[in-house]
């Protein structure tokens, strides 16, 4: 069974974003699917926030690689007016419902053997049901994993500029294998260490 992509809720595009860390998810060895919700938080962001420009030159820098799946609650968001999108900035767990539908889409199209890898951060995606093949990691989680494999010195010290930068997240260390996966298919596995 292989890794066949990656899908990072916008909570965990925030965080990294926020300390310039998108690089982390630059080394899996497969595509990134981001739900059109999540992709609109992060580009849309705080009035100035420097954090924008990084997502947008990450999304324009990874090519064919980053790939945006749209979802019905991202065309009624595209629907709104600028207006009625000042008005309301966020449609209640719109984020969290998106990628629950992308991975919908998406529990249809992967192979018998693949699966996909939910990166979030936000509690009710622990209950959420994505299929049997869909494996979920907590940004905590991931940074844990990124020290053990020594791809960062300390998931402790991301932690810490993670407060600084205002953002602060749990140190959840939830990481469920997709229920089809088999004995020993981790992330780790297909994560470039070069």
């Amino acid at each position: 069974m292989a890794l066949d992509l990656v899908i990072p809720d916008s909570g965990p595009l925030i965080s990294l974003g926020r300390i310039n860390r998108l690089d982390l998810l630059d080394r899996f060895n497969c595509p990134i699917v981001i739900a059109d919700v999540a992709v609109n938080e992060v580009l849309r962001g705080m009035p100035g926030a420097p954090d924008v420009m990084i997502f947008r030159d990450w999304i324009r820098n990874g090519g064919n690689r980053i790939q945006t799946i749209e979802t019905s609650i991202g065309l009624l968001w595209n629907a709104l007016t600028p207006d009625q999108q000042s008005l309301r900035k966020r449609i209640k767990d719109a984020g969290e419902a998106s990628v629950w539908q992308s991975s919908n889409t998406l529990r249809d199209t992967l192979g018998a053997s693949d699966y996909g890898l939910l990166l979030f951060e936000d509690n009710q995606v622990k209950n959420m049901d994505f299929g049997p093949r869909i494996a979920k990691i907590t940004t905590w989680s991931f940074l844990i994993g990124m020290e053990r494999m020594g791809v960062i010195p300390s998931a402790e010290a991301l932690h810490q500029e993670l407060s600084s930068a205002g953002r602060d997240i749990q140190r959840d260390p939830l990481e469920r294998q997709a229920e089809s996966a088999e004995a020993g298919a981790i992330w780790t596995n297909i994560y470039d260490m070069n």
